[in-house]
């Protein structure tokens, strides 16, 4: 009974040991078949070119305006405080507070031409914006002073005194006695033309009057000595030639 048992138990157990090496080949290639019939899913992975990510902006400066409304305020408080500085010239840009002092040096500018003539300008009066001026020499009793004054003068000092010019008046000598004709009243006389002929570098002299002659010691241009010749006979109508000596 006992031996019947064992024999089972060893039949029993081989049988498992040969049923586990039958079963596992069969799931291998239950498994290859498997994976045969049915492949595992393939994953593609598909690479592009990505357009260009966007840049940033760049953000553009824009220039800030800068009102200057108060510059030529500016500049006129300066010159009110500063006067011109000498040379400055006819044709600078600058402009100027209306005073007798600027009206004089803006003139300086224009002179060389009306003593050239034989001529002379001075400043009269400033008086709310009116410029008060004596033409003098020849300039004075030309037919075309009007003219003169309009035309050249005035446009000079509308373009450096602005809005704060507004109108020129001509001042007339009255009824004078005749001068006489001596080389004293010659010299004094050409005393008006001395601070724009020495302007220029030249000096005056009158060093003698005899009859219709007048003998003067002059040093500068010519266009100049031009004009004091025409002042002279036109203040002396007795004087018809004038000489020039070194």
């Amino acid at each position: 009974m006992r031996k019947t048992r064992t024999h089972l138990d060893a039949s029993k157990s081989t049988n498992e040991h040969a049923h586990t090496q039958t079963t596992q080949p069969m799931e291998a290639s239950l498994a290859a078949a498997a994976v045969g019939l049915f492949p595992p899913p393939r994953i593609r992975i598909r690479i592009t070119k990505s357009s260009p990510l966007p840049r940033p902006r760049r953000l553009q400066s824009v220039p800030s305006k800068i009102w200057t409304s108060g510059s030529r305020a500016c500049l006129v408080a300066a010159s009110a405080s500063t006067p011109p500085a000498p040379g400055g010239g006819l044709y600078s840009a600058a402009t100027y507070e209306l005073t007798p002092e600027n009206v004089d040096r803006v003139l300086d500018d224009v002179r060389p031409y009306l003593i050239s003539d034989g001529g002379n300008v001075t400043v009269v009066a400033v008086e709310d914006g009116v410029i008060s001026l004596k033409l003098e020499g020849a300039c004075g009793s030309c037919p075309s002073s009007t003219t003169t004054m309009n035309m050249g003068i005035e446009r000079v000092l509308k373009e450096k005194f602005g809005d704060a010019f507004k109108e020129i008046r001509q001042v007339f000598d009255g009824d004078q006695p005749a001068a006489e004709t001596t080389a004293e009243a010659v010299n004094r006389h050409l005393d008006i033309l001395r601070p724009a002929i020495a302007n220029y570098g030249g000096s005056v002299d009158v060093l003698a009057v005899d009859g219709e002659d007048c003998l003067v010691r002059y040093d500068g241009p010519e266009s100049i000595g031009s004009g004091i010749k025409a002042a002279i006979k036109e203040k002396f109508p007795d004087i018809t030639s004038v000489v020039f000596t070194l």
